[in-house]
């Protein structure tokens, strides 16, 4: 049986929730965004308002499915500005009480994975990425938002 369209949007919404609170636990100021608003979920700043991002969430619900899927328009992430961001977020499975991972990449190297995964230049519009695809040291790269720490 498919998994319904408003169970999948709450795994999103959950992988979006998780990632603001590692982000409010480490002193980041964020704010979800409208949903749908232009391939991004979470904005960030710092406290002095001289930086400010954007964080795109791609959500895997392992329960439900295996990987995260991007698209061929994700392609276009290969020129996104240095404050874009990108946060895959692995919900963990309840049943065993796993807990969330994340990896987190600038989009533009998400975009150039998507360039680089075996779909590009076919037909097909999906870009699965399982956890053993993603570049392992985007894990808990939690330094990619050391700008946007509060300062002493």
């Amino acid at each position: 049986m498919a998994t319904p369209q408003w169970i999948k949007k709450l795994g999103g919404h959950a992988s979006e929730l998780y990632m603001c609170a590692e982000l409010s636990k480490r002193g980041i100021p964020n704010a979800l965004l409208p949903e749908n608003f232009s391939d991004d979920d979470i904005l960030i700043g710092n406290k002095a308002a001289t930086h400010t991002g954007f964080i795109q969430v791609k959500a895997c619900h392992p329960d439900r499915s295996k990987s995260f899927i991007l698209r061929t328009t994700d392609e276009v992430w290969c020129s996104a500005a240095a404050n874009q961001f990108c946060a895959f977020v692995w919900l963990g499975r309840p049943s065993t009480f796993e807990s969330p991972r994340y990896w987190l990449a600038m989009k533009r190297e998400v975009g150039d994975a998507c360039v680089a995964h075996p779909a590009h230049g076919t037909d097909n519009w999906e870009r699965r990425f399982y956890p053993r695809d993603l570049n392992p040291e985007w894990e808990n790269r939690w330094t990619l938002f050391e700008e946007f720490l509060p300062i002493d």
